[in-house]
């Protein structure tokens, strides 16, 4: 009988595949597992790797990237000590790296309410933030007065608060150190002022942003300042503009008081208050002499004014407070006296002027006045 017989070499062939067969669903498994592993491991592009290992675990990051985990983790408010934490980041990284991460943040929209007060402290830093928005900008400026600049310009290009308008403004004016931006904090403090929603409930960054106009001596701002004085339904407005007209009347008294002694429809709505400024006048400056002598015989005037003027003449009073840019300072008891007893004399002369004769009761009253000063001072 014959038997089929096979040789060792197909044999051998015939071992190695069927061992490959049973071991294929084990080495698969293996190559996957190694692929997994380098899928989770190795950085993809786009993902957001901390740079700085020494910040912490407590102190948030502000990221560029919009679902940052810091803002989910505040909920819809922000205390003080986050406030603070981020602060301390953002102070502690490169300051290139901290504008870029507040800039993405604010380019974003989104905003946390603080619960606090916007308060300024002194040289117009903030002591208090209502939103983490105007924290921010207010943090700006600390860091780079230059890029708080440029990024509160994009801020004032579109309205979204008062609060942060104000911030921005005075961002820009102090981070261009330029008088070629007068003209545009002008036309934008004008702007928030009139905005029709911004005043119906006005911050306390919307009644601050009058500083800017002080800020710049703006005096082509009467109108507008005028018209909201004569505002006698609206307390909140008029106040801020009469306190703004005030100190503008201060830094510019010749051109404010010849715009003032035109503007009929202020003085006939506030007697009392035209009067005022026009005792602020600085009697030894002649050209000064000139504006008030015309609107003090002018037959128009009434006893209200003319009554008013004389019993506050001269008015030297100042507001001293913290302001976003500007400073107002008390003037200095020898400087008063000396200017007292060199006005006392121009009132005198003016007593013997024949032109007004028909204000005599007034200068009466104001030599007596200041007569009075120059006496106690002694």
């Amino acid at each position: 009988m014959v038997r089929n017989s096979v040789e060792p070499e197909d044999s051998a062939i015939r071992f190695l595949f069927l061992l490959m067969l049973r071991l294929l669903p084990f080495i698969t498994l293996i190559l996957l597992g190694i692929g997994c592993a380098f899928y989770f491991v190795m950085p993809r592009e786009g993902s957001n790797v901390s740079k700085n290992k020494d910040s912490g675990p407590n102190i948030p990051r502000i990221s560029a990237n919009r679902n940052a985990s810091w803002v989910g983790e505040i909920g819809p408010t922000a205390s003080t000590e986050l406030l603070s934490s981020i602060e301390k980041n953002l102070t502690t990284i490169p300051t290139a790296e901290a504008v870029v991460e507040i800039e993405e943040f604010l380019k974003g929209g989104e905003d946390r309410t603080t619960g606090l007060n916007l308060r300024i402290a002194k040289d117009g830093r903030l002591a208090g933030w209502p939103t983490l928005r105007v924290f921010l900008l207010d943090l700006l400026l600390k860091l780079n007065p230059g890029e708080a600049s440029r990024i509160s310009r994009e801020i004032l290009s579109a309205y979204t608060s008062a609060d942060e308008w104000a911030i921005a403004l005075r961002n820009v004016a102090k981070g261009e150190d330029s008088v070629e931006n007068r003209e545009y904090l002008r036309k934008q403090t004008e702007a928030l002022i009139t905005n029709a929603e911004w005043q119906q409930n006005p911050s306390v960054g919307f009644l601050n942003a009058f500083d800017v106009l002080v800020y710049v001596e703006s005096t082509e701002s009467l109108p507008l300042l005028s018209g909201l004085v004569q505002r006698k339904d609206r307390n909140d407005l008029a106040h801020a503009a009469f306190l703004t007209l005030d100190r503008l009347v201060q830094r510019q008294p010749l051109k404010m008081l010849s715009l003032l002694k035109d503007d009929l429809a202020l003085q006939q709505s506030r007697p009392e208050m035209t009067a005022q400024q026009f005792a602020r006048a600085d009697l030894r400056d002649v050209l000064q002499q000139d504006v008030v002598k015309e609107w003090l015989i002018d037959s128009s005037r009434t006893s209200t004014e003319l009554e008013n003027f004389a019993a506050i003449y001269p008015n030297n009073n100042r507001l001293v407070s913290n302001n976003l840019l500007t400073f107002d300072a008390q003037t200095l008891g020898t400087e008063l006296r000396k200017h007292d007893r060199e006005v006392l004399e121009v009132i005198r002369r003016w007593q013997l002027d024949p032109s007004l004769e028909i204000r005599s009761e007034y200068l009466k009253t104001m030599e007596k006045r200041i007569s009075h000063f120059i006496n106690n001072a002694d």
